[in-house]
């Protein structure tokens, strides 16, 4: 279960050890009261009252009115909750009014408030950019006469990593050229102290909370086409099988010759352009294509955790109007950035554990034998198979992902395989990277947008320094600008992770109030879907691919007490037999949809799914799915049964 922190309340059971000695085990954390709430301002009986932008929220909160802050019917509110007085029911008071829930930035909006992500930078870290050019070229590797390219996503603004390549023999030297941040964010000052608070830049659907500056991510540290940039380049020896033979890094100055995106490289790849159709030579993309199959060589050698996950994009019209949420699978030129990068990542990792140098580590730990007893039910259930009594490696994962490639278990089974994983974290204690099957892994290639990367420079540059080499001293002096105190890096790795986590979650929670929005015109319809999850109050059911997720209430299944089996994967009737798994296919019908909360509440269809007696055979991949239709006997009922009670609950 989920580790307690410092300060919460937690439930223990207690065992006499001896005398007054007792075990303690956490049965389960005791949540604290929320004091800060978001949601709708809608109209109820007595005034205001607070519909919860918190999924599954269903207190009724009346608002306090009269205070300095109002809000019309329909705008987003943060509000903090007083006191209770006696039996009288829960009261907030407005303490800020984000605008009405359905203009365009509304839902980015609730999610820097609820998340609480700094957003605005104060004007003494604006003025510390002032002023702040590109270095001279005297103590840095003159590499402008390298050919390097970017190659980013057609909708990017920063460009903080370049690519190039040359035969070596039979290998390949290759340089990955990184936007030298740390020359211009130095420790101690207030631009520093804001990057750190930060820890990384936040991508919302419709925004961008960057960690540093415009005037740096934008421009200084963006490694624009035909501009001379300060960088920071990992310059790599590989042999012929992608294996690096040695490296070096080097305080330099570069000059990119173009600004390439993964659509236009990957048409050259599909043989429907031409390199002059992008603007490069034909030997620009044939080294560049060359070293990355080395590099592909050595990836399926290592055997990493192959998932193909698509990620989810909003399409917004020019108001920031939601259009449609596609989902997008990896290409082939996104990979070849990809390869390069983890190169790059791996020779910062393995320089500074070379020179006993402190590290921030990217590290994944192996899978919780607890999480991977679900997932080997899963497995069984779509034909495959998960390994008992031996310890995991990725390639155990990769053959249940490679038995459901193509078919329609496909993105659940992905899914279920990226849930079962340990989550990957920052530490100075280097335990490897599970995932990506590295003995040493660090984050070296992105200081534009995350601050380990910035510390990771730092502690490079002071290598360089420490061994001489006058081309990467640069405009430190030999001054340590690394961080030797291990406990302080160590409050930074665990405060960076905390970031990270807090900035994944307001994008997922911004794209399901989004994907809520655009399945707002499916209420009262037949939908088909998969059931993605189980808990003992229902079932989440997988909607259009992934593309959202709605909740299946327990009360909506054909009446009987159903129990959940100990790995959570399937659920079964206890007198009906009626047995519903992950993997199943249904028809449900859409109730109510809430895009205030990215809620999508679902009722049962009569016959519309492959829930079966027990016993029978899980035709959860090829079972079939009931036909789209009029709403059944026991989804009409059970939809006006929901309508009413949540109209009782907003009156009560």
């Amino acid at each position: 279960g989920r580790a307690p922190a410092v300060g919460q309340q937690v439930l223990v059971r207690l065992t006499r050890i001896s005398g007054i000695r007792y075990d303690g085990k956490v049965i389960r954390v005791l949540e604290r009261e929320q004091k800060r709430l978001f949601g709708t301002a809608v109209a109820g009986r007595g005034g205001m009252v607070l519909l919860a932008a918190t999924r599954g929220s269903r207190d009724t909160i009346q608002l306090q009115t009269g205070g300095d802050i109002t809000a019309a019917e329909g705008d987003l509110v943060e509000a903090e909750l007083l006191p209770r007085r006696g039996y009288i029911g829960k009261t907030a008071r407005i303490i800020a009014n984000l605008g009405p829930a359905t203009s365009p930035g509304a839902f980015s909006a609730l999610a820097l408030a609820e998340f609480e992500i700094p957003h605005v930078f104060v004007d003494s870290v604006i003025a510390e950019t002032d002023g702040m050019k590109v270095p001279p070229a005297r103590g840095r590797k003159d590499l402008r006469d390298i050919p390097f390219v970017t190659i980013d996503g057609a909708d990017a603004r920063d460009f903080d990593d370049a690519v190039w390549a040359e035969p070596d023999g039979p290998g390949w030297r290759i340089m990955v050229a990184i936007a030298d941040v740390a020359h211009y964010v130095r420790p101690g000052t207030a631009l520093d102290r804001e990057a750190q608070l930060r820890g990384n830049s936040v991508y919302l659907p419709d925004r961008v909370v960057p960690m540093l500056p415009e005037a740096l991510s934008n421009d200084l540290c963006s490694l624009r086409p035909d501009e001379t940039r300060a960088a920071m380049v990992a310059e790599i020896w590989l042999d012929a099988g992608g294996q690096m033979q040695d490296c070096q890094f080097h305080r330099a100055l570069i000059r990119s010759v173009a600004r390439l995106t993964y659509d236009a490289v990957q048409a050259v790849h599909d043989g429907t352009s031409t390199p002059a159709d992008i603007g490069i030579t034909p030997a620009i993309y044939a080294n560049l294509a060359g070293a990355w199959g080395a590099l592909d060589k050595a990836r399926q050698e290592r055997e990493p955790l192959a998932l193909n996950m698509k990620e989810r994009r909003v399409v917004l019209d020019d108001d920031g109007v939601p259009l449609a949420i596609t989902k997008q699978a990896q290409s082939e030129s996104q990979r070849l950035i990809e390869d390069f990068m983890i190169a790059a990542n791996v020779a910062a990792a393995s320089t500074l554990i070379r020179a006993n140098k402190p590290c921030v580590f990217r590290v994944h730990d192996m899978p919780d034998p607890e999480k991977t007893e679900g997932l080997r039910q899963l497995a069984s259930a779509v034909g495959a198979k998960l390994a008992r009594g031996q310890v995991l490696r990725p390639h155990h994962f990769n053959s249940i992902l490679g038995h459901v490639r193509d078919t329609d278990d496909e993105t659940m089974v992905n899914e279920a395989v990226l849930r079962s994983q340990s989550k990957a974290v920052y530490s100075i204690e280097n335990i490897g990277h599970f995932g990506l099957s590295l003995q040493q892994y660090a984050h070296f290639t992105s200081p534009i947008r995350r601050y380990a990367d910035l510390l990771v420079h730092r502690e490079l540059i002071d290598v360089a320094v420490a061994n001489g080499s006058k081309t990467s001293n640069g405009d430190n002096s030999g001054r340590k600008i690394g961080n030797s105190d291990l406990a302080g890096l160590a409050e930074s790795c665990t405060h960076i992770s905390e970031t990270e986590s807090r900035a994944a979650g307001a994008e997922r929670r911004t794209i399901d109030r989004f994907a809520a929005a655009l399945f707002a015109s499916e209420t009262g319809n037949v939908v088909s879907g998969v059931i993605a999850g189980l808990t003992g109050a229902g079932a989440f059911v997988s909607l259009k691919d992934g593309v959202a997720d709605g909740f299946l209430p327990i009360r909506s299944l054909p009446d009987d007490y159903y129990m959940l089996s100990d790995s959570g994967m399937e659920m079964t009737g206890r007198h009906n037999g009626v047995r519903f798994r992950v993997g199943d296919k249904m028809d449900v019908l859409v109730v109510e949809v809430t895009p205030v909360n990215g809620g999508i509440l679902l009722a049962y269809v009569d016959g519309g799914g492959t829930a079966k007696k027990g016993g029978g055979p899980h035709r959860g991949k090829s079972g079939k799915t009931g036909k789209p239709g009029k709403k059944g006997k026991a989804a009409s009922s059970t939809a006006s049964k929901t309508r009413k009670s949540r109209k009782q609950r907003r009156r009560s």
